[in-house]
């Protein structure tokens, strides 16, 4: 999410037309992360929806227009895992994939095996793997995002890289049995 400071300067300044620029910019972003934490395309949209709220009263609270990006995920990481907490039933994700028609049958074929992987990790583990994979941020970012010790976000990034690569080699293997 690369927003141009000059508009998160003005979004801090109370600037309507900046925080309109704001949620068109980064809305797409916003609820693919909290898709990929919390894997349900409505919740996901009411978290992002309620994350752009959250940014909005308290805007002014944000010293650093650089730290803007670590900022922001941190709002949209917590408002997802308050999500998840408060959740009562478990929702079917089946039919949910990370795949888009516009992607060759390789791409599909990898993307449907990620998301397969995805299933075994926690809330915690996956919302590592996003923040660092999907979105890109620095180990350091990701933490702090997350509200978590670099030591701690290390721990649940490795052991979901762990665990990614085993339900992966296990998919990948069963697969070649099938044949």
């Amino acid at each position: 999410m690369d927003i141009p400071e000059e508009i998160i300067e003005r979004v801090r300044h109370k600037e309507e037309q900046a925080y309109e620029e704001l949620f068109q910019l980064s809305w797409d972003q916003a609820v693919r992360t909290c898709w990929l934490i919390i894997r349900h395309q409505h919740d996901a949209e009411e978290v992002a929806q309620e994350a752009f709220l959250k940014l909005y009263v308290h805007r002014q609270q944000l010293q650093d227009v650089r730290a803007f990006r670590s900022w922001f995920y941190r709002i949209l990481v917590n408002t997802a895992l308050d999500k998840v907490r408060k959740r009562k039933t478990v929702i079917n994700i089946d039919e949910i994939r990370l795949s888009s028609q516009s992607d060759d049958i390789q791409q599909a074929e990898r993307r449907m095996l990620i998301d397969e992987a995805m299933r075994h990790l926690s809330y915690g583990e996956r919302t590592a793997v996003v923040l660092v994979h999907f979105i890109g941020c620095t180990e350091a970012e990701a933490a702090e995002a997350a509200g978590w010790k670099l030591g701690k976000l290390k721990y649940r990034l490795n052991r979901a890289r762990h665990i990614l690569a085993q339900a992966i080699n296990k998919e990948v293997k069963g697969g070649v049995q099938d044949v």
